[in-house]
């Protein structure tokens, strides 16, 4: 299972779908938020199913807030992260991890690239497609192996 995970794309996305739309081998797209119709775009052009969530500046009445899904025996979450305010959003995070049995939860809206780790639960963070905090702008690659191996690694754009 292979995912491309994104975040904070605030509309500008022109100079580098071309980058994403032509990648292979995709299990489906994870977008968590600002925007969430760029991701749906993209997942569409991919071909890939898309799991998605609303940020502060998504004002789209059908878009959740939150996504939660499993697939191959693994537990999905996507949040954009807003909100809570950044000294409490780790803690608020796990929670909602725990809550659901995530073993993954993606989230965005601080723009910068996040990976939190415990034995029950991965929380990242792509970064931001659009001002990132960390240059140049940047998306993750989410796969799990058929040893059950999870693993996040973030990748540039451009």
């Amino acid at each position: 299972m292979r995912y491309v995970v994104i975040s904070d794309t605030h509309g500008r996305i022109a100079k580098w779908a071309n980058q994403l739309v032509n990648l292979s081998d995709v299990d489906g797209l994870i977008c968590a938020g600002d925007f969430y119709r760029d991701g749906l775009w993209l997942a569409q052009k991919m071909g890939v199913p898309y799991y998605g969530a609303q940020g502060n500046n998504d004002h789209d009445v059908h878009a959740p807030w939150a996504t939660f899904w499993q697939s191959q025996g693994v537990r999905f979450g996507v949040i954009h992260g807003h909100q809570w305010p950044s000294s409490q959003r780790l803690e608020a995070l796990q929670r909602l991890a725990h809550q659901f049995t995530l073993q993954v939860l993606v989230f965005g809206h601080s723009h910068k690239r996040e990976s939190y780790h415990t034995s029950e639960t991965w929380i990242v963070n792509p970064g931001a497609g659009f001002r990132p905090v960390q240059s140049p702008p940047s998306f993750g690659w989410l796969t799990y192996d058929a040893e059950g191996s999870l693993n996040f690694l973030w990748d540039v754009l451009f």
